[in-house]
């Protein structure tokens, strides 16, 4: 069985997962314009960044689930 990857606790946050979802997009919109113009060595560039930020948005996205999980479990405090 695989170790369960590190994931520092900022990695599950909003603004990763924002300026990753973005740098995908910038990255396809890139990959796109850079087959047109054939340029091939750029928009395999474009698909490589493009994975890269897809890794890290899906990770982020699996790192606050994973959070949200574990304050959805921890008991709540009785006060009587």
């Amino acid at each position: 069985m695989a170790a369960a990857p590190f994931r520092p606790p900022w990695f599950g946050n909003v603004g990763v997962q924002v300026l990753a979802g973005i740098a995908v997009v910038y990255n396809l919109y890139q990959l796109v314009t850079k087959v047109i113009d054939e340029q091939y060595g750029e928009a395999f560039l474009s698909f490589a960044w493009t994975v890269v930020f897809g890794y890290v948005l899906l990770e982020s996205l699996r790192a606050r689930k994973a959070q949200q999980t574990a304050v959805d479990d921890e008991p709540a405090e009785n006060t009587d």
